[in-house]
């Protein structure tokens, strides 16, 4: 059967139908849109030293991996995804299926990274095949599943039920249809909505993958990489489109119950999943902004520092401007923790006397480029760089 008529699915699941009115959005999600579309530019506009890039871009693949993969039950510790991230896992025989099961992930994520920075094929139900079956490498097996297959038997999770297996193939066809369409629709439209509509179309892909269920096993995960196509082909920084994953591990309570409910309560509320959806995404990048600001204020410290002593090449001077920049921003160090701060800096007092240590950061403190407290002990004064914030001293 290939017509859209007769199809059980339209008595079954009602709700699934390739389509969404963006009113029923609520002006909080709206907001919420807005600013996922301007702190993406803001990021992606912003300059970033390249060790620091690389970090950002690891930590990604560490929490996306992670997210997507211990929702649905693998047991890996971050920092365990971690080592595999970086090639240096050395995890038992017992759990290398839960290791593979990442590589799997992370092989996916750069197929689909590299594919739509070079022009991505259109989305299709053999290249979700493709996927599934590369998900499921080294997996163990399980009955009625097989890799790269759709489902010829029912299936769910809890009390929701898949579509029925007899219109499983029509119904990612069609999907696949219509995310084509719409993202040929995004590609010509650069206007103040194109962001938003970015996230919208994605968080239905995702939505409408889950409401089918096609596969025997790996439906959360093969919904949620098909969530971060529809962003990566769109142009969303890679660091940006990992964030929903990490959201959905971290809240995975609600994440099964909105998506319970988008087909059980009246009207089907999709905008509640969306909205969800978005919260998390905003919360994840305010925490990108607070990176991003934090090393480009340590940067601009730095060059401060390196410029009040500009010319000064007396031992006193140069120790002094050392143990500055070798104090942590945004924290107190206890004066006898100085000299642990590094190396470097324990070489340079360890043939002063406590007066010399004295006497630098007294010479520190009238400069006004660090603050001190007693039982705090001292701390640089980093914020002189935020050009728009009062200049005021830590209570």
């Amino acid at each position: 059967m290939s017509s859209h008529e007769g199809r059980r699915y339209l008595t079954t699941h009602p709700w699934i139908t390739f389509r969404f009115n963006v009113d029923r959005l609520r002006p909080e999600t709206w907001a919420l849109l807005g600013e996922v579309a301007s702190t993406w530019e803001y990021l992606a506009g912003s300059a970033m030293p390249p060790d620091f890039a690389k970090e950002l871009n690891l930590l990604s693949l560490e929490r996306g991996a992670y997210g997507t993969a211990s929702i649905e039950g693998n047991t890996l510790t971050e920092a365990e995804v971690r080592a595999i991230v970086e090639g240096g896992s050395a995890l038992p025989p017992s759990r290398a299926y839960q290791a593979q099961e990442i590589e799997n992930l992370l092989d996916l994520f750069n197929d689909i990274t590299r594919d739509c920075l070079s022009g991505a094929p259109p989305l299709s139900p053999t290249r979700l095949k493709e996927q599934h079956a590369h998900l499921l490498v080294g997996q163990p097996t399980k009955e009625d599943v097989i890799p790269g297959e759709f489902r010829a038997h029912s299936v769910g999770v809890g009390r929701y039920r898949g579509a029925p297996a007899e219109d499983c193939e029509y119904l990612v066809d069609r999907l696949c249809t219509w995310l084509n369409d719409e993202l040929e629709n995004l590609s010509g439209n650069d206007g103040v909505l194109h962001g938003p509509r970015v996230v919208i179309l994605a968080t239905l892909a995702h939505l409408h993958l889950a409401w089918i269920h096609p596969f025997g096993d790996g439906n959360g995960r093969i919904a949620r990489l098909l969530e971060l196509e529809i962003l990566l082909r769109s142009g969303v920084p890679v660091p940006a489109a990992h964030l929903l994953s990490d959201h959905y591990n971290k809240t995975r309570d609600m994440y099964y119950g909105i998506l319970e409910r988008t087909s059980r309560a009246d009207g089907y509320p999709v905008e509640d999943f969306v909205h969800y959806a978005v919260q998390g995404l905003v919360d994840g990048l305010r925490d990108h902004i607070n990176k991003v600001q934090s090393m480009q204020m340590t940067i601009m410290w730095h060059s401060y520092i390196h410029e009040v002593f500009r010319g000064h090449h007396t031992a006193a001077k140069v120790r002094r401007r050392d143990v500055v920049l070798a104090l942590p921003p945004g924290q107190w160090t206890k004066r006898d923790d100085i000299v642990m701060l590094s190396k470097e800096i324990n070489d340079l007092y360890r043939s002063k006397t406590d007066k010399t240590m004295s006497r630098d950061l007294n010479a520190l403190e009238k400069t006004g480029l660090v603050e001190r407290r007693r039982g705090k002990g001292v701390r640089p004064r980093i914020e002189l760089m935020a050009a728009y914030l009062p200049d005021r001293r830590e209570q």
